[in-house]
């Protein structure tokens, strides 16, 4: 095999001995021999000098620096190094396959990608130049990329990143690489560079940000390059790291290869950021990263807002120790969020923390820990006494500038001085109170030392407040837990004397508030001992414990009483133990009655007995006196009074009626009764459940006996039964409801009789058979048929007497009542102004449906048929039926919708028949016949609108009826007079007889045909169409419309017969037909959309020509025949 001078001297230069030389060991060959080889010592280069100049490069810079000294390069690629042009005169020389891989010429797989030719050439054993150019660029020009990199930094730093730029530039120049292939190198080597930043050093700078960029610029990589070396970096960062430790030791923040990670996360996230991507694109590449690491996308900046935060810390620390100086300001810090990527949420919870820090600072406390009991440490301030530790003077100047520079509040700084000075101050008011407690300080001194320490601590008043009341609370509460315990175990005594020293403590305390002159203070128990408040001084207690406490209290004073009562000094602390242990006014009323209840029951008890047994004006002075000492010696309220006394009023009521056999009270005893009622101050209608219970019956009892056999309390027997209401003290509601179930026990019998004879008289044996489920006999119903009478049904006189009889017993006694249910304007008396006036409703409390004597069935018929029955009588009868039709219809219990329904379906009738009769003799409706639907409207009940209706409604049936059976054989006589009698009448042929549009249609030709073929309507006698379309209310297009189609229908007719007569023969018969042809074409200038062939239709004119035109003007003639040549098509 031959090989070109340059490929032979590049072997020859490069057969060595030693194996080192290479950057892969060279496996024994076939084709190269192996020699014995010296090794050689490193050439130097200019790299060593540049290198010394960093005092502590960054882990990027090593990782370049190691990468452009590495002196396990190939022969060849050192020789390619020292003169890139030497490969150009190489020409097309090959080598063999196992010779270029002995000497490590292997390319970069991506590089290798572009040796295009390297495969054919492989192919037949060897590699061409394109593979063994690529290898050695590959193994050559990255590290002349870092080295140009290396030279151009300066003390760790690119000074001059686009300078630099030029120089790596030149190394592509140099060595004749594609821009493709070029873009790739610098892409590892930018990979290679952030590898090295993570690799050597796993906590993140600030100036690795700037490092980055200024090697990203250098290498002129846009933002896709630096997103793939990202996403590469990655990929090996967790693969190298995982080779040696376990994925789940990656969780511990501690370790040291998560660090590694949360750094490279970091150094990612700010590049992205800072290089101006889209939020699209930010996301894509973030993504990539987080998966090559093994974590979601969340997860991802969840790390790198960790890894921020201790930068953004330490500028915060800086910034309390400079804050003097004027060096730093808010804008500082916004720069160093936006470099570090700080979200404005996690930058306001550092700030809190440094605004926090300063003022435990100022205070003398150590920083803030994460652990509670280094929380709990003081360094200066613990050793002395937390009394003397103060803010200095200055302190809120200092504070105020910090806040301004950290974007806080004064809300801000207010809350963290409460949170750090309050247990400083709670710990001096605490004393101060115990001190007054004690009696060893006045009120006004401990409040005076209090104001003061909150002065030195720079507290507000507002934050004073919350802390006053919760040691109020923890003031009170030992006390009162100190009590409970003896009421545990039934320690009356004890629990009674801690009592009162809580009692003492709470006025102490009072004493001491009454000083701050603070409202929200007003109301001690309110504020202090809300037992529903954990957090009050009594909120410890279980609500039976705080009962318990009450009600040892309670009795204890009563019973330390001389007497034996509550004294005003007694009942004042009764009231102040029931507000500090947060007694409700209703539970102290419960625990007072328990304990003095008794009492009470046992003076209305004698009072009772002696009052019915023997009344007298002297006794009820006495029993009243004892009853108000027993109320005033142990507080006992007006309500208790009432309620106890209506038991025993109930008692004595029922004593009254066993004491009058009669059932009906002395009045001896009504003043008993009544003298008791006043005593225990019972209200009246208070009393009228037990007068019911007792003498409701007696009451009834007289209701019916007035009532007789008539059913109708007569006038003179109300008043006396009013005056027995009022000396049984039965209630007027109560013996209303007494009358009407009276009056319900007379009517249904009455209701039960009427349905009774109406079924019997109006039904069938087989209706009445089926509605009462059994066979009724034929011996009912002397016809066997059924009810006949006016509008088919029966109005039987003694059914109507019968209805009349139950409705005089309704109204005889009052029992409808009305009831106002709005008002409605009137016009006033002098015709102009109006005014509102009572709208009344009557109602029927006794119905017969409500008394189940009828169903709805029955109640409509029988409605119906005294509705008939009204109508259909004469006489003085007849009006009073129909007044009392309303009543009646009420007392059925038909609602008034019902009633007027059913009074609809009868004027129906009436008016359907009446109309129907007047309108097939007289042929409408005259006054006479008016007057008398005028006077059918009246004894129906029925409006205007509702007559109005009804006559029309009847008028569109009998019109309809009357054109259906027109229009079965319709003539224009006929046509015309009905539609002349609905013009007439105002009704509308299509919206009130409900004639269809293909109807009226119909009607409209079959009136006007005649016509036409007659003769009779023509173009010079066309008003009887004008009439004719406005009287069917045809619109005026659409008549046109139908007239059109009718022509031509005509038209077209006419001319088959005038074609059939010509074929016969018979030209005499086509005179009419053509004249009747001329006359249509005139409608339409002779437009008539005939279609006739020449022959014909010259046939046809020829005979019209010897038409006899006597009489006729020749201009006339002239008209007509041009007329029937347009119509026929012939030319003029």
């Amino acid at each position: 095999m031959r090989f070109h001078y340059a490929a032979l001297a590049l072997l020859l230069a490069t057969s060595h001995q030693n194996a080192e030389a290479f950057s892969i060991r060279p496996a024994p060959s076939a084709f190269i021999p192996q020699y014995s080889m010296v090794p050689q010592k490193p050439r130097k280069t200019t790299m060593g000098a540049t290198l010394t100049m960093f005092s502590e490069t960054s882990g990027g810079y090593e990782e370049l620096q190691e990468l452009a000294t590495n002196e396990e390069q190939s022969k060849a690629a050192s020789l390619f190094r020292k003169s890139p042009s030497f490969w150009k005169i190489a020409g097309l020389a090959t080598i063999p396959v196992s010779a270029a891989l002995g000497f490590g010429l292997v390319p970069s797989r991506r590089i290798a990608a572009h040796a295009v030719g390297a495969v054919a050439s492989g192919i037949a054993g060897a590699v061409g130049k394109s593979r063994l150019d690529a290898a050695l660029v590959d193994s050559c020009s990255k590290p002349a990329i870092a080295e140009a990199l290396l030279e151009a930094a300066e003390g760790g730093y690119l000074k001059n990143p686009k300078e630099t730029a030029t120089k790596v530039q030149q190394v592509q120049l140099e060595y004749g690489i594609l821009d493709e292939d070029f873009d790739i190198l610098c892409t590892d080597v930018y990979t290679q560079f952030i590898l090295g930043m993570v690799k050597y050093q796993f906590q993140a700078k600030t100036s690795e940000l700037k490092e980055l960029e200024a090697i990203k610029v250098a290498l002129s990589l846009d933002n896709l390059q630096v997103g793939e070396a990202h996403a590469s970096a990655a990929q090996e960062l967790y693969r190298t790291i995982t080779q040696t430790t376990p994925e789940d030791e990656l969780d511990d923040p501690e370790n040291t290869d998560r660090m590694s990670i949360d750094k490279f996360l970091f150094l990612t996230e700010r590049t992205l950021r800072q290089g101006g991507e889209t939020q699209e694109a930010f996301v894509f590449e973030m993504t990539r990263v987080a998966k090559a690491l093994k974590l979601d996308y969340a997860t991802a900046l969840d790390r790198v807002a960790d890894a921020a935060e201790p930068f953004y810390h330490r500028a915060l620390q800086s910034t309390r120790e400079k804050l003097d100086t004027d060096q730093v300001s808010a804008g500082m810090l916004e720069r160093a969020r936006k470099t570090l990527g700080v979200s404005d949420a996690t930058a306001k919870d550092l700030h809190v923390a440094c605004l926090n820090e300063e003022v435990r600072a100022l205070l003398g406390k150590t920083a803030a820990s994460s652990d509670d009991e280094d929380d709990e440490k003081e360094d200066s301030a613990a050793a002395g006494d937390l009394s003397t530790v103060k803010f200095a003077d200055g302190t809120m100047e200092r504070l105020s500038k910090l806040s301004e520079i950290l974007s806080l509040t004064e809300s801000d700084v207010n809350y963290e001085i409460t949170v750090e000075a309050t247990p400083l101050y709670q710990a001096t008011a605490l004393d101060a109170m115990k001190d007054v407690l004690s009696l060893s300080k006045s009120p006004s001194d401990a409040w005076e030392i209090m104001e003061a320490r909150r002065d030195e601590l720079l507290l507000d008043e507002d934050a004073t407040k919350s802390l006053i009341s919760s040691m109020v609370m923890q003031a009170l509460g030992g006390p009162l837990e100190a009590t409970n315990k003896f009421a545990k175990v039934n320690n009356e005594a004890a629990t009674y004397d801690n009592l009162i020293e809580a009692l003492e403590a709470k006025e102490a305390l009072i004493s001491v508030l009454t000083k701050s002159g603070w409202n929200e203070f007003d109301n001690f128990d309110e504020t202090f001992c809300n037992p529903w408040d954990k957090q009050s001084a009594n909120g410890f207690l279980q609500s039976d414990e705080r009962i318990k406490l009450y009600r040892i209290f309670l009795n204890r004073s009563v019973r330390n009483s001389e007497d034996g009562r509550l004294t005003d000094e007694m009942h004042e602390k009764v009231t102040e133990v029931k507000g500090l242990l947060g007694i409700s006014d209703e539970q102290s009323e419960i625990e007072i009655r328990a304990v003095f209840g008794p009492l009470l029951q046992k003076a209305l008890h004698k009072a009772t007995t002696e009052i019915v047994e023997d009344y007298t004006p002297e006794l009820v002075a006495n029993m009243q006196k004892e009853v108000d000492e027993v109320m005033t010696n142990y507080r006992l309220s007006e309500k208790f009074l009432q309620e106890v006394g209506a038991s025993f009023y109930a008692k004595a009521v029922a004593l009254v009626h066993e004491k009058d056999p009669g059932g009906i009270p002395s009045k001896e005893s009504v003043d008993a009764l009544e003298a008791l009622r006043s005593m225990v101050n019972l209200p009246a209608e208070d009393t009228y459940p037990s007068h019911m219970e007792f003498f409701g019956s007696t009451y009834r009892k007289s209701v019916l006996e007035a009532m007789g056999s008539t059913g109708v309390i007569r006038e003179e027997f109300r008043p006396p039964l009013n005056d027995l209401r009022d000396r049984l003290g039965v209630s007027e509601e109560n013996c209303k409801e007494i009358f009407l179930e009276a009056v319900k026990e007379k009517m249904v019998p009455m209701v039960e009789w009427i349905v009774s004879e109406f079924e019997r008289t109006q039904l069938t044996q087989k209706q009445l058979s089926d509605r009462r489920k059994k066979d009724m006999g034929e011996d009912l119903f002397q016809t066997g048929k059924g009810a006949t009478g006016t509008l088919g049904l029966g109005a039987d006189v003694n059914l109507m007497s019968d209805i009349m009889n139950l409705v005089d017993f309704y109204e005889e006694n009052d029992i409808a009542e009305k009831k106002e249910v709005g008002t409605k304007a009137v016009e006033g008396s002098d015709g102009e102004s109006t005014e509102e006036v009572p709208v009344f409703e009557t109602t029927f409390p006794v119905t017969g449906l409500g008394a189940n004597a009828l169903d709805q069935e029955v109640a409509e018929l029988l409605y119906r048929q005294f509705v008939v029955g009204a109508f259909t009588s004469q006489g003085p009868q007849a009006s009073r039926y129909e007044e009392a039709r309303a009543t009646f219809g009420g007392i059925l219990g038909l609602t008034s919708e019902k009633m007027e329904e059913i009074n609809g379906s009868i004027g129906d009738a009436v008016y359907d028949n009446f109309v129907a009769n007047s309108m097939k003799t007289k042929g409408s409706l005259d006054q006479q016949d008016m007057m008398f639907l005028a006077n059918i409207q009246g004894k129906l009940g029925l409006s205007s609108e509702q007559s109005e209706k009804m006559l029309l409604a009847s008028q569109k049936k009998i019109l309809s009826e009357e054109i259906t059976v027109l229009m079965d054989e319709p003539t224009p006589e006929g046509i015309k007079a009905f539609r002349e009698k609905c013009n007439g009448m105002g009704i509308d042929l299509v919206e009130d007889v409900g004639i269809s549009k293909q109807r009226l249609g119909r009607m409209f030709e079959a009136e006007i045909i005649p016509g036409l073929k007659s003769g009779d309507i023509t173009v010079d006698k066309a008003d009887v169409l004008v009439e004719i379309q406005e009287s069917f209310g045809i619109d005026e297009e659409e008549c046109e419309a139908m007239f059109e189609g009718l022509l031509l229908r005509l038209s077209k007719s006419a001319l088959d017969l005038i074609k059939g007569e010509l074929m016969r023969g018979r030209e005499e018969m086509t005179v009419d037909l053509i004249k009747e042809l001329v006359r249509y074409a005139a409608f339409t200038d002779g437009e008539l959309g005939l279609v006739v062939d020449e022959a014909t239709g010259n046939q046809i004119f020829n005979v019209y020509e010897a038409f006899d035109f006597t009489g006729e003007s020749e201009e006339t003639v002239e008209t007509n025949k041009g007329l029937l040549k347009e119509a026929l098509g012939l030319s003029q």
